[in-house]
């Protein structure tokens, strides 16, 4: 019979925070590498909406992810993936969408 796994102590998780004198690129940045199949899970229509290099995607999935409203959550979830198609074509519903996020971004990391 084998020994149990050791257990391993995780640090507890840290919200990213923005200072004056930090860049966004500082706090979005991945501690660890991600694989492909994590780094592109759940925020379909923030990248859609921003573009797959705007690193303000990421923020808004925190958002979404720890703050957004339990039926706002579900409903991104069930139909997210299928939406992000139509805001890539629609620009002004991209530009739409991108102010929704960005107040969302905004309120949390000003609260702090």
């Amino acid at each position: 019979m084998r020994d149990p796994k050791p257990s391993t102590t995780r640090k507890p998780y840290e919200m990213p925070r923005l200072t004056r004198r930090q860049s966004l690129a500082e706090v979005t940045a991945a501690k660890k590498k991600l694989s492909p199949g994590e780094e592109k899970t759940v925020c379909w229509v923030a990248r859609a909406a921003y573009g797959e290099e705007n690193p303000r995607w990421v923020l808004f999935r925190a958002w979404l992810l720890e703050d957004a409203p339990g039926w706002l959550r579900s409903l991104y979830l069930r139909h997210g993936q299928a939406f992000a198609p139509v805001v890539a074509r629609q620009r002004w519903l991209a530009a739409a969408l991108r102010r929704l996020m960005d107040r969302a971004i905004t309120a949390k990391f000003q609260r702090r």
